[in-house]
């Protein structure tokens, strides 16, 4: 009876509970510090703070915003959580989305594979871009499994590689001559894909993106090669000598994770731009990471992460037309504040210890 009592019972100190618990006051502890910064700048900080609550809520094309911001950020931080489930730190995902997304710039603007039909024209650039990754990706994975390369170093270093290589290609061989600035010429318009929410700027990407989501979760929790880089990740030596860290399966992962992050290119681009004018890095290397820890290692959990940060960065860029105040700096500060209490793992870890130990000294008194 009081071991039935003691499986069905629910406490906070269990592990899910108490790390929904550090994640919901992370959450609090980052919007207090925001609250506290906008009675600093502003003269009403808490109409401002109301409105970066619920400003995304009050218009339809509002909401729509914050979801096309969700789509890249959620391809980023699954490329990025394969990596960190292998215990790999790899910042690849950056490099691997602009030459990717030059990849898939070259067969949308290529009238030799435009077939006129939509499907088509907008599943062969995400497939080559996928491809693309994939390969790119191996490099780093390459160098770490032969000669024990710090894999952080190289995908850095990979990054700018890629940048620079990619820039050259999109300025001399798909530019339109004679303009100037970085853009390509225009993707094809069966090439890009369509809107599915009416007076919104949300794409069919975001279907994609929730596939993603399926397949990474389906990945991870249902297959064989799942389970092999979950274990990898917790103990690479037994992984090892269990034959789970064979290098054809190192090499995978790396695949797999690379060409996720080149699909998510080539989305971003044909659902929300006309042409490629990708002039920097676009900035998702360190915000996969990002997603990636706030999201605890998990698909689902990448997926609610990057819409929570996709939603305080809609909001802020809608609120930057009108208040001074708040912008995306403001929310850089958040961001950087729930990553480090949510990865931390001594926050909150003295609460969770001295509940323990009363619950403990409450069974004894109780077996008593």
């Amino acid at each position: 009876m009081t071991e039935t009592k003691k499986k069905n019972s629910w406490h906070l100190t269990d592990e899910k509970p108490f790390e929904a618990l550090r994640i919901l006051a992370s959450i609090t502890v980052a919007l207090i510090v925001t609250f506290i910064v906008l009675c600093f700048v502003s003269d009403q900080p808490l109409h401002d703070f109301i409105q970066l609550l619920i400003l995304p809520l009050t218009k339809a094309n509002y909401f729509g915003y914050v979801l096309v911001k969700v789509i890249p950020l959620t391809f980023a931080g699954l490329a990025t959580l394969l990596y960190f489930r292998m215990g790999l730190f790899n910042l690849g995902t950056e490099g691997v989305f602009y030459f990717s997304g030059v990849v898939a710039t070259y067969f949308a603007t290529n009238a030799a594979f435009t077939t006129g039909n939509g499907f088509i024209d907008s599943l062969v650039p995400i497939v080559m871009a996928g491809i693309a990754g994939g390969l790119l990706s191996l490099l780093p994975g390459y160098l770490n499994a032969k000669f024990k390369t710090d894999e952080m170093v190289i995908s850095l270093m990979l990054n700018n590689i890629l940048y620079g290589v990619g820039f050259w290609i999109v300025k001399t061989f798909l530019a339109i001559s004679g303009t100037t600035g970085t853009s390509s010429a225009p993707f094809t318009s069966s090439a890009r894909l369509e809107t599915i929410i009416p007076k919104t700027q949300v794409h069919s990407g975001l279907i994609i993106a929730l596939a993603m989501v399926v397949f990474v979760w389906v990945l991870l929790y249902k297959t064989k090669l799942g389970y092999s880089i979950r274990i990898s990740g917790i103990n690479p030596k037994f992984a090892m000598y269990s034959g789970m860290g064979a290098f054809g399966t190192f090499m995978l992962v790396h695949f797999i994770a690379g060409a996720i992050g080149g699909v998510g290119s080539a989305v971003e681009l044909l659902g929300m731009y006309k042409a490629f004018t990708w002039s920097t890095l676009p900035g998702l290397g360190f915000s996969g990471a990002m997603i990636t820890m706030l999201g605890k290692n998990d698909p689902i959990g990448v997926l609610v992460a990057s819409f929570g940060i996709s939603y305080l960065r809609a909001s802020a860029q809608l609120l930057a037309n009108s208040t001074p105040y708040i912008d995306i700096k403001m929310i850089s500060i958040v961001e950087v504040i729930l990553t480090l209490l949510i990865s931390s793992q001594f926050f909150l870890q003295r609460w969770r210890s001295r509940q323990l130990l009363k619950q403990e000294k409450e069974a004894e008194k109780h077996a008593d």
